[in-house]
């Protein structure tokens, strides 16, 4: 795959896909309303990688599909996307996509190479779906933030609302984050999205366990990245338990927060390259 930057349909959904470099390819997964542009510090530290950037379904200037994301459709886009790639990858996913990321690796073993999770999302206790009006009531409200946002005020509110949450996650405050994190929150598309995203977080945590108990870990090199910036040693305990489901090692960045890519870019550019893992507190 030579150098891209556009929207591709993969698994019936419309997709932002960056490719830049030439090299073994890596893939970098962003949270939920995390912009491509937030891994640069990353991707410029990985000069001899395929780069590849992926960005779901409403974000990157895609269109929204009206629905709640499920684990199996972002796990079918992946693997979609990985199967086009020259040889597997090394997965590195921030947040929600971890899941995306892990569920991956277990059910399609031969295209990931190493997985890294960066600050991943966990569930404390045992994950239960919400039930099915709960859901129906995000997906309205998703719809209602869509249709809201086509109002300049509104766009307005979201954007400083959105940068204001992300802020909270990184000691950086670099005009060109900015920018990138109010683009985002201006588009009545990704800010539906990220609404969509942020109310299945249960569901897919819950579908992941469904995976987990008949998919065994395959083995692959997989490395756990903890931000203890943000949630102190409850997080770091959770971040843990994760490892130990996949025989990783952990990496604890004291003064991080939960945006590692833009906080400590070096440790993940290290977690992406380097083998073998142990367990350090850089």
């Amino acid at each position: 795959m030579s150098d891209v930057d556009g929207v591709r349909r993969l698994a019936g959904l419309d997709v932002r896909v960056r490719v830049q470099g030439s090299g073994p390819p890596v893939l970098l997964l962003g949270g939920c309303g995390v912009p491509a542009e937030l891994w640069a510090p990353v991707v410029e530290r990985l000069p001899g990688a395929t780069v590849v950037r992926l960005e779901r379904a409403g974000g990157g200037g895609t269109r929204w599909p009206g629905r709640l994301p499920d684990l199996a459709g972002e796990v079918a886009v992946l693997a979609a996307l990985l199967a086009e790639l020259d040889g597997p990858a090394v997965v590195a996913a921030h947040s929600m996509a971890g899941p995306h990321a892990e569920a991956l690796t277990r059910l399609h073993p031969d295209l990931v190479a190493r997985l890294v999770l960066v600050d991943s999302s966990v569930a404390r206790d045992r994950p239960r779906p919400h039930p099915a009006a709960v859901g129906a009531g995000w997906l309205a409200l998703a719809r209602l933030a869509r249709r809201l946002l086509r109002l300049a005020p509104a766009r307005r509110l979201a954007a400083e609302v959105g940068w204001l949450g992300s802020a909270r996650q990184t000691r950086v405050r670099a005009a060109a984050v900015r920018d990138a994190v109010r683009r985002d929150w201006t588009d009545p598309e990704a800010v539906a999205a990220v609404v969509a995203e942020q109310s299945v977080e249960a569901d897919q945590l819950a579908a992941l366990d469904a995976v987990r108990a008949r998919a065994p870990w395959p083995g692959t090199p997989a490395v756990v990245l903890t931000a203890a910036g943000d949630g102190g040693a409850g997080w770091v305990a959770d971040q843990r338990r994760l490892a130990g489901l996949l025989s990783a090692s952990v990496v604890v960045v004291e003064d991080a927060r939960h945006l590692m890519m833009l906080d400590c870019p070096d440790v993940l550019t290290a977690a992406v390259g380097r083998e073998p893992w142990r367990d350090e507190r850089p």
